[in-house]
Order: structure tokens, then sequence, then C-alpha cells
């Protein structure tokens, strides 16, 4: 039976990789979809989501706002599939005349465990193709490896990939920045002078680092303002967290006090992190401020953030210094060039997600804790370099800070 549609299934399920990697993949393929449309009847996107301990939960919504994906699968969905072959309908329902078999296709592997793109091509009877930026698992599975660069194909031949096999792509993260980082203006539209240094903080995008890392980056904030007064602060944020949930964490600020035993004080703190929370409000005006910064958050101190839910790129690449959590966003700086430095507190390392059998460990009532904290610290302490910088080149580029942190150090 002749292939009525084309079908390509990604799977990704991290933040980074869902906005760093397969955004630009499907705007690429919708981008070259004429030449593929002749031969097959329609070009079918699906975004396949399996579980992953980095996930933030909101990945099925973001993924689904992608243009040019026709389907998310969502992580439970997946289960079913794998462990069913339940396909769920409104996937099923892409394929002419709602029959698998009408289906040529490829599965992308662009994040994850390997083996979850394997399952999938498997059950689908689809080959699979995998983007590296640093090594692979399975390789003789996949008929063909995409390396980010000379440097990792170098590497995939080491580990004995065949030279035929590997095909130099290039750095996706970079292709998803270049759509969105132009600085021009972004100062402007908030009101600050151009020759006013911006500072860009990063939380992160998880529930743990909203709830944790962004109330220190507030405290970080204000020791910074005693120094230079003139000190502007901006918070793009991910796609993944919203107004609303950086409005839930200021509003519980009072039941959250206690737990991590800091404040606008700045006491000295042996266990959790020491957190401002502040006042959060629309701009003061309604021009060009407001179109671009929905919220700002006003600390006891003065200190003042722009909350900006779009133009995240545009932000960041207009800042003179960023702030950040290690994680894609330390290459996305990286190429922005912007000066950055990358925090790693383990002053909560039962907080910090892990892949593998200490994850669900931790989880485990009175013991688990205890036991992650160990597991983390002993992790991190054997690795060398966090931010993405650092681990290409093999040597500080980009500060790191780790330890446990007050807001002063």
């Amino acid at each position: 039976m002749k292939a009525s549609r084309a079908a390509v299934v990604i799977v990704a399920n991290s933040p980074g990789e869902v906005t760093g990697w397969a955004l630009p993949v499907v705007s690429s393929l919708r981008a070259s979809e004429h030449r593929i449309v002749p031969e097959f009847g329609e070009l079918v996107i699906v975004i396949v989501l399996p579980p992953c301990p980095f996930a933030t939960g909101y990945e099925a919504m973001v993924a689904g706002l992608i243009p040019g994906v026709d389907a998310v699968v969502t992580p439970s969905e997946y289960l079913k599939f794998i462990m069913m072959g339940s396909i769920p309908e409104r996937v099923r329902c892409l394929a002419s005349g709602k029959k698998r078999e009408t289906w040529r296709g490829v599965v992308a592997h662009l994040g994850g465990d390997h083996l979850h793109s394997l399952l999938i091509a498997r059950m689908l009877g689809f080959p699979a193709v995998a983007y590296s930026d640093r090594t692979i698992k399975f390789q003789r599975q996949f008929i063909r490896i995409l390396a980010e660069d000379a440097r990792v194909a170098g590497k995939l031949k080491q580990k004995g990939v065949p030279d035929g096999k590997i095909e130099i792509v290039g750095n996706l993260m970079i292709d998803g920045v270049r759509r969105g980082g132009d600085p021009e203006g972004i100062k402007d539209m908030l009101g600050i002078a151009e020759d006013t240094p911006m500072v860009c903080l990063l939380p992160g995008s998880r529930k743990q680092q909203i709830q944790y890392v962004m109330p220190f980056f507030l405290r970080v904030a204000e020791i910074v303002k005693r120094f230079r007064e003139n000190t502007e602060f901006v918070m793009p944020l991910s796609p993944f967290v919203s107004v609303d949930s950086v409005r839930s964490v200021l509003d519980t600020a009072e039941n959250r006090v206690d737990k991590q035993k800091g404040g606008s004080g700045g006491d000295e703190v042996k266990e959790g992190l020491e957190a401002v929370f502040g006042k959060l409000h629309k701009p003061a005006d309604c021009g060009h401020e407001a179109f671009l910064a929905q919220a700002v958050i006003e600390t006891e101190e003065g200190a003042r953030v722009f909350v900006i839910p779009k133009s995240r790129y545009s932000v960041m690449a207009a800042s003179d210094l960023a702030l950040c959590m290690p994680g894609s966003v330390t290459a996305e700086l990286g190429y922005l060039g912007v000066p950055t430095i990358v925090t790693v507190p383990l002053n909560l390392p039962e907080e910090i997600p892990l892949t593998g059998i200490f994850e669900f460990i931790g989880r485990l009532p009175l013991i688990g804790r205890p036991i992650k904290r160990i597991a983390v610290r002993k992790a991190l302490g054997r690795i060398e370099f966090t931010a993405i910088p650092n681990k290409r080149q093999r040597r500080f580029i980009t500060p790191e800070i780790r330890g446990v942190l007050t807001a002063e150090d």
C-alpha cells in the first residue's frame, strides 16, 4: 500500500530539548515541506514526550503551541503505547484511513534515553535517527547519527560509529536562539537608559527552581543594588513558567520563610536558601514597558525586577550580565555573548532531580530525602563542569559558583 502521509515522530522530553531542539527542527521541516509533499500526500509531525525527571509538567502544553506540530503524546500516553500498543486517537486519526500501515515515516531522537526512541520506532515500524551533542547509545539501531559538529563526530567515530552513518548538521540550539535574539530596542521598551547596567535573572523552569532559586536570586539582586544603585534587573520567563507561577510563589512567602531561614535581613544560612519575595504588580505606565513586561517585582530594599513572559532571547541578548542555573540556558547565553555567572547551590540537594534509582529512592518516606542529599552531593562532586560552554572547552570560560551558598557569594 502506498503511503498517503509522511510522518516525523520527534522524541524529546526536557524543557531545553522541547524549545531548544524540537522547535527549530519543526520549523525547518515545515519550511522544506514543499519538497516532501509531492511524494506523499502530507507531512505529519508528532512530538512524543517520554517520562523525564527534569520535566516541568508543562512540556505537552508548550510542544502543542509550536507552529507546525500536529499532535503531542504525553508521558502517560507514551507508556500506554509502549506497554499496550495503544495509540492516542488524535494521533491515529492523522493517518489516512486511521491505519498505521498507511504511514511512512521516521523517528527522530532529540533527547532523553535513546531506548525510548528505539521502542517507538519498533512499534511503528519506522527507522530511527538520532541527534547528538556528545555521544550515543545503541548506535547500531539508528540508521543515521546527526552530529552537532566535527568535535561530536570525532567522539562518535571513537565510539565505533561508522563514518558513513554520521552527518554533521550543526547546533540546533543556535538555530533556535538565532530566530529570536535581537536586543535592539529592549532597554528602551523597558524605560532603561542604554548605559544603565541590566542584569538578567534566570532561575530555571522547574517548579522547585521557581520556589527556591527565584527568591534567592531576588536576594542577590538586593545585594547588587547596594553596590550599584542604578542597576536594573530583568527576569525573562521560560515558556514553561507563567506570571501566575511567579505570583503564587510570592503570595505564599510567609509559609516559606521559616523553611528557607533567610529573608531580606540576610541571615547566615546553614540549610536552605536565603529568600526575598517582594510585591508583584503591573508596570507603572501602559506604554512600551507594559507591552514587554507584564509584571514587576519590588523587594523591601527597593530592587526592581521586570518579569517578561515573551521575547526571552532578545531580553537575554540585551543584558549586560546574566545569573543562571546549569542547563541549556548556559549555551544560549554563550552564543548571545552575554557575560554569565552560573550558580549551583547545594543548600537543598534533595530538590535537585536525578536520573536513575536515586530519584525514586528520594521519594521514599523518612529515609529517601537524606539518602538523596548524599547522592546529589557525591554526584556533583564528580562533575568537573556544569555550564555547557565549560564542558565543551574543558576549561572555565563561564564562572561557576558551587556549594552551600549565601546570596553574598
